[in-house]
């Protein structure tokens, strides 16, 4: 369909025209305004995305750290109760041998009447008592050790676990400032 337009209309002149053409650059304008935003949403949204793989990365980082303190530390404590139930073991056979030794001293008792006849035999079994006392001793020493150093060690589990604890607070008021931009564009775009 053709349209007749005459030969002496000067579009540059009409003011119907101006106003079509003021119009369609008005609506150019808006439209390339939009087109900015538009880009400069998808920057924000680029950069916010990459600050949170930058966080999630920090806490998988702080994660198997911790798992990586712990796991160490709960192998000490392992090796410190095996060291423990051995000494234990120790002190179970020294009290066996204690038992006999009461044992023999009771048969000693009942021969009240020849008590001169055995004071050698008694005196020995004394200096082996002596002698499984003084091992009853260093027993109890080395078990008296061993307990203060996982005492030690649970204290340098805590300190970890404190600090670990300092660092998660740390990243946790980190995420929250890192989130206070997003809150804002949240608040200036809610749709």
């Amino acid at each position: 369909m053709d349209i007749n337009i005459p030969k002496d209309f000067d579009s540059e002149n009409t003011p119907e025209c101006q106003g079509i053409e003021e119009a369609v650059k008005r609506f150019e304008n808006i439209m390339l305004s939009r087109i900015y935003v538009q880009q400069r949403l998808g920057d924000r949204l680029k950069n916010s995305i990459r600050i949170g793989m930058v966080i999630l990365f920090l806490l998988a980082i702080s994660i198997f750290t911790l798992l990586l303190t712990l796991s160490i530390q709960i192998n000490r404590v392992g090796e410190s109760i095996v060291h423990m139930n051995q000494s234990f073991g120790g002190i179970a056979q020294n009290m066996n041998r204690i038992d006999s030794y009461m044992t023999n001293m009771e048969s000693q008792v009942a021969y009240l009447p020849k008590i001169k006849d055995k004071t050698e035999i008694f005196d020995q079994q004394m200096g082996l008592m002596n002698h499984d006392f003084l091992v009853i001793k260093n027993e109890i020493r080395a078990m008296s050790d061993n307990i203060s150093l996982i005492e030690n060690k649970m204290k340098s589990m805590s300190y970890s676990i404190s600090q670990m604890d300092d660092r998660v607070g740390l990243m946790t008021q980190d995420t929250h400032r890192m989130s206070k931009p997003a809150k804002n564009i949240n608040k200036l775009f809610p749709f």
